[in-house]
């Protein structure tokens, strides 16, 4: 009686860390999930939730790489039969003399290590603003390396205010206002003056470039926060 034998492959899985308002959770999870994403673990925070996704890493397409793989060889091998004959072609025919490179005179020579006298002072440079959207920035700020920003990273986006009546001053003593993210199924938190809001509401729309800042909260100072640093209402 014969037996068989079944070869089974392990999944494996790439995993995404989203941050979000607390409150806001089951949003958060509803969206992912419906981009194929599994739920694996949630962290309550003070103020956020991090929530763990997975799913499974699509398999390599090697007999696509097998043939790139085969036209890279035979590529190889014409450079090479190519080479070989521009070569031989080259050692048959007579070397011609070249003429020899004179030197520039001593006096045409720039001595970079003397000052010029017309320089004029450098003004500081101040922090690059990276052009963006909302959709985009939230998305770094939620990955789990903040998809690279640090502190003091300043970004210009155009938004709209949403969900006025969640504004306020929080534990960070700093107030804070809701722009609309993913076409309102998430929203982007930043520090505004309170005395800039007064003219705001929902629907309001704003140009904002904001900075990186860090927040303490019940003495655990943390970054990936966001604080406006100008701001223009647009008509």
């Amino acid at each position: 009686m014969g037996s068989s034998v079944t070869t089974q492959t392990e999944t494996v899985y790439e995993t995404r860390t989203v941050k979000t308002v607390r409150g806001l959770e089951s949003k958060t999870r509803t969206k992912l999930e419906g981009e194929g994403w599994e739920f694996v673990s949630q962290a309550v925070g003070t103020v956020r939730s991090e929530l763990t996704f997975r799913r499974p890493k699509p398999k390599p397409q090697w007999k696509l790489f097998a043939i790139l793989g085969g036209v890279l060889i035979l590529l190889f091998v014409f450079i090479a039969i190519m080479a070989a004959i521009t070569g031989d072609n080259e050692a048959d025919e007579p070397t011609s003399a070249q003429p020899s490179a004179t030197s520039p005179p001593a006096d045409a020579a720039v001595n970079e290590s003397e000052p010029r006298a017309d320089t004029e002072p450098v003004a500081p440079v101040g922090p690059t603003v990276v052009d963006t959207t909302v959709d985009e920035l939230l998305d770094r700020v939620n990955s789990a390396d903040m998809g690279g920003i640090q502190v003091g990273d300043q970004f210009r986006f155009t938004g709209e205010l949403f969900m006025s009546e969640l504004w306020m001053t929080g534990a960070a003593g700093e107030y804070t206002v809701l722009l609309k993210a993913h076409d309102g199924q998430q929203d982007l938190m930043v520090f505004v003056d309170e005395s800039d809001a007064t003219a705001w509401g929902d629907g309001t729309q704003v140009e904002m470039v904001v900075e990186s800042v860090e927040a303490t909260i019940n003495g655990e100072t943390t970054d990936g926060w966001l604080r406006a640093v100008a701001v223009t209402t647009l008509p």
